[in-house]
């Protein structure tokens, strides 16, 4: 049988085959490469634009920061030598009111830091910035709990929130050593901040980022005369102790009563109203204040804390007692009056109305009726504390 005949491949057809694959082949290597060229290129714009617009808005926040420093350092500088003046500016109040708003401003600026760090500057500046800022936030709510815990102060009532029957009771006091330790160490933490905030900047610059930032300092130089340094800050304590207008001052003040039910028109006086600048402490009298005839006698009460300080479990009474003249029948038994109180705790400025029981009286008797309020330790003046009423209950 012939043998069947093999095609030949033309000369040189494999060898061009080859040479097409391979052209195929680098021109797709080609196209890849710059794809991931373009693609590399559109991204560090974009990378680059995002950094400049997280920049600027972080730049607001660290200038917002440098603000609330300065404010921040003049009060501590000027605490110890704050004078009293009329309720509610006491030296006391200006001092905690500082400090409130610092704490106030410095969360709100940690909490910003956090929200527009995402999506995050290049490299890890975003969150070495929210870092500066939360440690700035957390030491200032640190030195507002030292300075209230030296001073036994607290927090005031923040205007349009909810309010509570009793103001924040002080925590423990502290001792002047415990409180020129912490803060001192607060003042190497705010040192602390700035350093951390200049590495920062530091870093942007030598990255050559589009990361641009005003210097935000709460101690300048130099650093031992700074008000919130760790040495002058320290030594603050001590001075903050011994301020007269710092020191605690209780002031408990009965400042209104007014008799239920109310006198007649031509019963004499009813009400009794006293202030905190001249406090002043009413008396029975020799004529009594008639009432229309009644089986119970009680009195509506305003009690002001004209001290500088929150006084709780306050204790306040209203007695009744017969005051009929000598020789004169008592009046029957279960109408001869007795007690009724009710306990308050009032913040520095405030006053307090507590809801007292009417007492039983008989018509056709004559009654004293008093008003006290409880004096917390340290009130070295009782003025203004007691009010009294001799009334006459008509029959």
């Amino acid at each position: 049988m012939p043998r069947a005949s093999r095609r030949r491949r033309p000369p040189g057809r494999g060898l061009g085959q080859s040479v097409l694959i391979g052209i195929a082949a680098t021109i797709t290597v080609v196209l890849i490469a710059g794809s991931l060229l373009a693609i590399h290129t559109q991204s560090q714009g974009y990378r680059d634009a995002t950094t400049r617009g997280y920049a600027a808005l972080a730049d607001q926040l660290g200038q917002a920061s440098t603000r609330t420093g300065s404010r921040l350092s003049g009060l501590m500088a000027s605490a110890p030598s704050l004078a009293n003046r009329t309720l509610p500016f006491t030296a006391r109040a200006i001092l905690e009111q500082g400090l409130d708003t610092a704490v106030l401003d410095t969360g709100t600026q940690a909490t910003q830091a956090a929200t527009i760090a995402s999506p995050p500057a290049v490299g890890d500046l975003s969150s070495r910035f929210t870092a500066v800022m939360d440690l700035r936030a957390s030491t200032t709510a640190q030195l507002r709990s030292t300075v209230d815990r030296l001073l036994g102060m607290g927090p005031l009532p923040v205007a349009g929130a909810p309010t509570t029957a009793a103001p924040a009771a002080p925590g423990t006091l502290i001792s002047v050593e415990q409180a020129t330790a912490e803060m001192s160490a607060e003042g190497l933490a705010y040192e602390r901040a700035d350093a951390e905030f200049r590495a920062l900047r530091a870093t942007a610059a030598a990255m050559r980022a589009p990361f641009r930032l005003h210097p935000s300092v709460w101690v300048p130089v130099p650093t031992a005369t700074a008000p919130l340094g760790s040495s002058a800050l320290g030594a603050t304590a001590g001075a903050l102790a011994s301020s007269a207008a710092l020191v605690p001052f209780h002031h408990l003040v009965v400042t209104a009563v007014g008799l239920v039910p109310p006198a007649i028109p031509t019963g004499g006086v009813g009400v009794v109203a006293t202030s905190c600048t001249d406090p002043k402490s009413t008396g029975p009298g020799s004529t009594p204040t008639v009432v229309p005839p009644t089986a119970t006698l009680g009195a509506l009460v305003s009690v002001t804390n004209c001290g500088t300080v929150p006084e709780a479990d306050v204790t306040v009474a209203v007695t009744v007692s017969p005051s009929d003249p000598p020789g004169s029948a008592p009046p029957p038994v279960g109408e001869t009056g007795g007690r009724s109180e009710a306990t308050v705790s009032i913040a520095s400025g405030a006053s307090a109305a507590p809801s007292l029981d009417a007492l039983p009286v008989a018509s056709a008797h004559r009654y004293l009726l008093t008003v006290l309020v409880s004096l917390p330790p340290g009130q070295a003046d009782p003025t203004g504390s007691t009010q009294q009423f001799l009334v006459q209950v008509s029959g």
